[in-house]
């Protein structure tokens, strides 16, 4: 888990330098259909307050060797956040499919 500015996230792949990571959000104002709930235990352990919910979109994280580690999370949550931003990707490919077959 990475430290970016006051954001933390969860790095889910990494190449060189870079990573990608899911970020984790306290008490967030909108919900997407990748949100992961986290559980308020691994939330607390982490030092997080609220409910959090990780949001299985990734974003890039460049320069990620250079942030600071702040934690990692349990195996079975890093499993979950695979699953999520696995099924995330399947749905946004299938949008760009359509997406695609309209511009024709």
């Amino acid at each position: 888990m990475l430290r970016v500015n006051d954001a933390r996230f969860i790095v889910v792949a990494a190449n060189g330098d870079d990573a990608a990571g899911c970020i984790i959000l306290a008490d967030p104002e909108n919900r997407h259909r990748s949100d992961m709930p986290l559980h308020w235990a691994q939330a607390s352990r982490l030092g997080i307050r609220g409910e959090c919910v990780v949001r299985c979109a990734p974003e890039m994280i460049r320069m990620a060797d250079r942030q600071e580690r702040v934690g990692k999370v349990a195996l079975v949550v890093a499993d979950q956040v695979v699953s999520f931003v696995m099924r995330e990707m399947q749905i946004q490919a299938r949008e760009d499919g359509w997406r695609s077959g309209r511009e024709r």
